[in-house]
């Protein structure tokens, strides 16, 4: 990847292994022929990864909200003869434009539908999940958004309903920022028939709202039927020690 000035940037130049456990579990999860969605691809760290891993029979599709990372994103795709459908747009639940952050730390920019008090802005356009995926099956759906993830799901229904797997971040700071709360982020996957689970030194923990964690986490969100074939693409287990859940709604898969 090339050395663009970003933050994404410099931290893999400093640490090969920067972000390591994202594009770990991106990279075993998906099987050559499959398609992988990466919302909020940043330079492309997981989508090139991704690219690598599905081959040319594979699908890649990259979204990138901010101008200027996402031609960082085009120039790393470019740089290593891939094939990745590119975006350049947020993702909401409906047509539309959103104020977006211009620091030039770009780890630190995000959305807002109202322009924050200091510091540079731009517009940028937002379109639906379910206009750009469209009837496409996804075997993998990555969304970082930084905090607007549940407006994201609202504007993606068909794209949810034709996933087997969602690796999405789970913050409860950012989602309050963008005026919701990770219990509804939770409610609308649960709604969707997932089970949620937090990926801890190699097993997966059950995962509730009510419980805290790191707010700087990602959920794996998959149904039960499809939770045997994670684990075995994975080489990852269920932990022993994973709490009771505290809502009979959610589902329950058996322990490795």
């Amino acid at each position: 990847m090339r050395f663009y000035p970003s933050s994404m940037s410099a931290g893999l130049w400093r640490r090969r292994d920067f972000r390591a456990d994202d594009a770990d579990f991106v990279g075993t999860y998906l099987q050559p022929g499959e398609t992988f969605v990466d919302v909020g691809a940043n330079v492309g760290q997981l989508s090139l990864a991704a690219a690598v891993r599905v081959t040319r029979s594979g699908r890649v599709i990259a979204i990138e909200a901010h101008p200027r990372i996402c031609r960082y994103l085009q120039g790393n795709v470019r740089l290593n003869g891939l094939t990745v459908e590119v975006h350049n747009t947020a993702v909401g639940s409906k047509d539309g434009e959103l104020v977006f952050t211009d620091f030039r730390s770009d780890d630190m920019n995000f959305a807002s539908v109202t322009p924050p008090p200091s510091g540079a802005t731009l517009r940028v356009p937002v379109r639906p999940l379910d206009s750009i995926v469209g009837d496409r099956r996804v075997d993998l759906l990555k969304v970082d958004v930084e905090g607007f993830e549940v407006d994201l799901l609202k504007g993606a229904a068909k794209t949810v309903s034709n996933c087997r797997c969602l690796y999405i971040e789970d913050s409860e700071l950012n989602l309050r920022r963008a005026g919701t709360s990770r219990t509804e982020l939770y409610d609308r996957l649960i709604d969707h028939g997932f089970e949620l689970f937090h990926l801890r030194q190699g097993r997966l923990e059950r995962a509730f709202p009510d419980i805290p964690g790191p707010d700087d986490d990602n959920l794996i969100a998959v149904r039960p039927p499809a939770l045997p074939d994670l684990l075995a693409r994975t080489g990852l287990r269920l932990a022993q020690s994973s709490p009771r859940p505290l809502d009979d709604r959610l589902p329950s898969a058996r322990l490795a």
